[in-house]
């Protein structure tokens, strides 16, 4: 049967939002305040070179980034099928910035970016790895 209006056929692969990143002006002052969130848990925080906190917050991830200017978001996406997904973005036009691949950090991914910019990344937790030596996670 033709799919008909906004129905999607069986063979779509589905996306679950589950954290966004924020581009923060300083690390350290933004991460105080966002721990202040009742139930907020601090999972990851890399204070080096490019400095990087994420925080469990729910069952979403609020990420910050000091780095670039405040306001650019990177939204993520887990998916189950991270290979179909990227396939059919390909198909109906959305070009990735690389194809999926695994991560300096332990994630399996790709980015896109948005009309405007902003990055938007789509990751599969199956095919996680263990973090190469310098990214430290937090309990």
């Amino acid at each position: 049967m033709a799919n008909e209006g906004n129905e999607r056929e069986d063979s779509t692969v589905n996306a679950s939002l589950e954290g966004i990143t924020l581009r923060v002006k300083n690390l350290e002052r933004s991460l105080e305040f966002y721990q202040k969130i009742p139930g907020a848990r601090v999972v990851m925080h890399r204070p080096g070179h490019v400095p990087f906190a994420l925080i469990q917050i729910g069952k979403g991830r609020l990420g910050l980034l000091q780095q670039g200017a405040p306001g650019a978001f990177h939204i993520e996406f887990d998916v189950a099928d991270l290979d179909a997904l990227y396939k059919q973005l390909q198909d109906a036009g959305i070009e990735a910035e690389e194809p999926p691949a695994h991560k300096g950090w332990g994630e399996y991914d790709f980015n896109v970016r948005d009309p405007d910019g902003n990055q938007i990344e789509f990751g599969s937790t199956q095919h996680d790895q263990p973090a190469e030596q310098g990214w430290v996670r937090g309990s």
